[in-house]
């Protein structure tokens, strides 16, 4: 398969819509409107396929893609896009479902996937009723600011958002924009992004298929709202801004756009927070139907497994030593004395003949590694002693791979020799290190703590 990407023009969206609108895809980023608006910032660039929208984007000076398709790309797509990136393969905006069945596909066997979950760009998708009629007891609040409004202001208007409106919306954006830059200056590029956004969208209104509106108070447009459908019964709120001097004005620009939108939308998209408390505090406060979830999903190169040998133990220093910043002669004489058994401690390789991770293993006993649980729970002891245990002193692999996929080969490849000679793995973890999760997803279980470890068991 032959992926051929563009930049992305407004000349693109009934192609890009032909798929988006249909997929079922509920994130704000697949909004046509968002894409073009964007694609200055980002370099958004398109290739449209049979059924699948493939979006490329440059982040941080690396290639990233956006996938709209139903259900999961196949093997033929990502092997495409494998061949169209310079290194590894990142994915944005997949959610947790979707990640899932990524890692559990079959054609991924060999590349390790690093899934990370980007809480500050989850979607807040409301019902559209619900906001029009902010009905029932957790929207009380909500109502009543609506009714001051309606109090304060009783001869206010609600338009249609038209071009001939769009110097007026200039102006509560210059007067947003002012009070935003005075609470936090650093925020000039990006009110200066967001800025240029609008002015594209302005530019392309009617091509785009936008829809908004406004609230006017005493002929004065103190509020306006606009977006477009990002699918067919989900509407994406792009823009909402208010001057802020006018009380109440977000309540009833909000209320009184959802209750003017189109019966055929069911979902609100109010987009995400962006990491902001008083943001997040205010999108839960409508209380969302859904919280739409984005991962990163990162595919890197595949790799192979090796077995160590005692000549490894170097390299072993080396990365304890480079990674969690122990003093190397300490190191030397910790490996040297934990008599690692190197037949079972294995080492991943990269397609470049880099070393991506060590996982060491060891014949040492407990009580050697810490002699406090023989005072503290000598019945224990006994119990973990009478059985076959062999120890994890050393599980560090190289940040970029730190995906689930390569850290569980790493322990399925010697298993069976486990299984068969040992009835459970020792496993002590500095409080400090980050390996704790690692264990705990594959259901090790806490036995002992001291002030330096927690010691796990996972049984076999």
């Amino acid at each position: 398969m032959r992926l051929d990407f563009h930049k992305l023009t407004v000349a693109d969206r009934e192609a890009v819509q032909a798929v988006s609108l249909r997929a079922g895809r509920r994130n704000c980023n697949f909004t046509f409107a968002n894409l073009l608006g964007w694609q200055g910032w980002f370099g958004t660039e398109v290739c449209v396929l049979k059924d699948a929208v493939v979006l490329r984007f440059n982040m941080d000076g690396e290639r990233a893609y956006m996938l709209c398709i139903q259900g999961v790309p196949s093997c033929e797509l990502l092997q495409a896009l494998c061949e169209d990136c310079s290194q590894k393969l990142i994915l944005l905006g997949l959610e947790d479902d979707a990640a899932l069945q990524l890692q559990q596909n079959a054609c991924h066997e060999g590349i390790n996937i690093n899934v990370e979950s980007v809480r500050d760009q989850y979607d807040y998708i409301y019902k559209r009723s619900d906001l029009a009629s902010l009905q029932g007891g957790k929207l009380k609040a909500k109502r009543n600011h609506v009714n001051r409004f309606n109090i304060l202001y009783p001869g206010f208007e609600y338009r249609p958002l038209t071009p001939d409106m769009f110097d007026e919306c200039r102006r509560v954006v210059a007067l947003w924009q002012d009070e935003k830059e005075h609470e936090n200056p650093s925020w000039g590029d990006t009110i200066q992004a967001e800025h240029d956004v609008m002015e594209t969208i302005f530019a392309h209104w009617d091509e785009l298929g936008m829809l908004g509106g406004s609230i006017y108070v005493d002929g004065r447009m103190v509020a306006f709202t606009y977006g477009s459908a990002v699918t067919n019964d989900t509407f994406d709120v792009c823009v909402e801004k208010a001057d802020r001097n006018v009380e109440g004005a977000f309540s009833i620009i909000n209320q009184q756009f959802c209750a003017h939108l189109p019966e055929q939308f069911i979902y609100v998209n109010r987009e995400e927070d962006m990491g902001l408390e008083g943001l997040r505090k205010a999108k839960l406060s409508y209380h969302p139907e859904i919280l739409l979830t984005y991962n990163v999903v990162t595919l890197n190169s595949s790799y192979t497994l090796q077995r160590m040998t005692p000549a490894d133990a170097p390299l072993t220093v080396d990365w304890i030593t480079r990674q969690y910043g122990f003093d190397r002669d300490e190191v030397e004489s910790w490996v040297r004395d934990l008599h690692f058994n190197w037949p079972l401690s294995v080492k991943a390789v990269d397609d470049k003949g880099d070393v991506i991770g060590l996982l060491n293993m060891s014949d040492y006993r407990i009580e050697e590694e810490t002699a406090q649980i023989q005072k503290d729970n000598p019945e224990l002891l006994a119990k973990l002693n009478s059985l076959r245990y062999t120890a994890v002193f050393s599980f560090i692999v190289r940040e970029d791979y730190r995906g689930t996929r390569l850290n569980y080969d790493m322990l399925m490849e010697i298993m069976p020799e486990l299984k068969s000679n040992y009835d459970y793995i020792f496993i002590p973890v500095l409080h400090s290190l980050k390996t704790h999760r690692y264990w705990q997803r594959w259901g090790a279980r806490e036995f002992y703590r001291d002030a330096d470890c927690v010691y796990y068991q996972l049984k076999m």
